[in-house]
């Protein structure tokens, strides 16, 4: 009877332990703050060959950047496919 009751004091400590210290991943406000004091934007991002997401944080600024270089990498693949689908090159067969 006496294990029992150190056992659960034990795991009850251990519970009030857990609760009131805060998780490995949460942030606070200060964190979302860049290294010269901007402000972070994050997304979720998702990632290929797993169902969860990302959380990527970035500055405004280097967010627009990177929307800009994944939509040139789009326009680029798209032009690329369209270029060698269309025209005399398929009309002729080869």
């Amino acid at each position: 009877m006496k294990r029992i009751l150190c056992l659960s004091a034990l795991g009850l400590a251990a519970l009030a332990t857990a609760c009131a210290t805060p998780a490995a991943g949460t942030q606070t406000a200060a964190a979302n703050v860049g290294p010269n004091g901007e402000p972070l934007v994050c997304r979720s991002m998702q990632v290929t060959g797993t169902r969860f997401p990302q959380k990527e944080c970035k500055t405004a600024e280097a967010w627009e950047q990177y929307d800009e270089y994944t939509k040139g990498n789009a326009k680029e693949s798209t032009d690329k496919f369209q270029r060698l689908n269309t025209g005399s090159a398929t009309d002729a067969g080869g």
